[in-house]
């Protein structure tokens, strides 16, 4: 079954050492994992491995496992409840990984904090805050309040938000509207846990059925730029001011649409 994820077209291909390896096979998994992150193929997208937390006494061999592969980019880190998690896979990052993928190299490892608890819910923006430019996303626990104050936090830090799986992996259309509403609260994808969520997902999140935003966001850039060569600030386009922070949405949104393999409009003066 796992060697199925490396024909998987998903962005992002998470290997679970947590919960749904129970305790007696967590070293066969580690086993398992490692193989497959050592091999001479990989997924298209993404490689990330999702750790036991902190305190479960099996994270230090997960990390000692998995930080040596070849192929991993990313730890989701569950259980997230303080900057010191972050902290504390930060120093192993350092002292095992090899050194293009810490700071400062070619490809450092990136981590998503995975906020599950009212502690961490508390504690969000400190969350936030850590990680000393490692931390790159945050996932959300179910519930609206949660999902939606997480959303807010990570686009303020500068992070992706990336919403939880839908476990009824049977019924597309539940994960239709599940992924709609998620688009619309502001994050910027979702979880998978089956192989037929992922084309759902992409076309939910994709900027493709939304040419009118790529085209907006094209003359956002291509204005903004032109602005600050001639060391303007803030200005309007089309009646609303743009400044940094609408620049840096603008450019997440053009990143999205070439992921998705959108042509994006050249633009010029007579444009804006």
């Amino acid at each position: 079954m796992i060697e199925k994820s490396l024909d998987s077209h998903a962005d992002s291909v998470c290997y679970d050492l947590e919960d749904s390896v129970t305790p007696g096979k967590k070293a066969d998994a580690r086993r398992l994992v490692s193989e497959l992150l050592n091999g001479q193929r990989r997924p298209r997208g993404e490689v990330m491995a999702r750790i036991n937390a902190v305190g479960t006494g099996y994270e230090e061999h997960d990390l000692d496992e998995v930080l040596r592969t070849r192929h991993v980019e990313a730890i989701a880190l569950p259980k997230t409840n303080s900057p010191d998690h972050v902290e504390w896979v930060v120093s192993m990052i350092e002292r095992l990984s090899p050194r293009e993928k810490r700071r400062g190299g070619k490809s450092p490892i990136r981590i998503i904090g995975m906020i599950e608890s009212g502690e961490a819910m508390v504690r969000i923006k400190e969350i936030a805050g850590s990680g000393e430019g490692y931390l790159d996303g945050l996932l959300p626990g179910e519930l609206l309040y949660p999902r939606s104050k997480l959303v807010t936090t990570a686009k303020a830090f500068g992070l992706q938000a990336i919403d939880l799986v839908c476990v009824n992996y049977k019924d597309l259309d539940v994960l239709r509207d599940e992924s709609e509403e998620g688009r619309r609260l502001g994050f910027d994808g979702k979880q998978a846990i089956h192989p037929a969520q992922v084309e759902v997902i992409h076309s939910a999140y994709s900027p493709a059925k939304r040419s009118v935003d790529v085209l907006k966001a094209a003359r956002v850039r291509f204005s903004f730029e032109h602005h600050d060569k001639l060391g303007k600030g803030s200005y309007a386009l089309d009646g609303m001011m743009i400044d940094a922070p609408v620049y840096k949405q603008a450019i997440k949104v053009l990143v999205k649409a070439e992921a998705a393999g959108m042509e994006i409009p050249r633009i010029t003066e007579e444009d804006i």
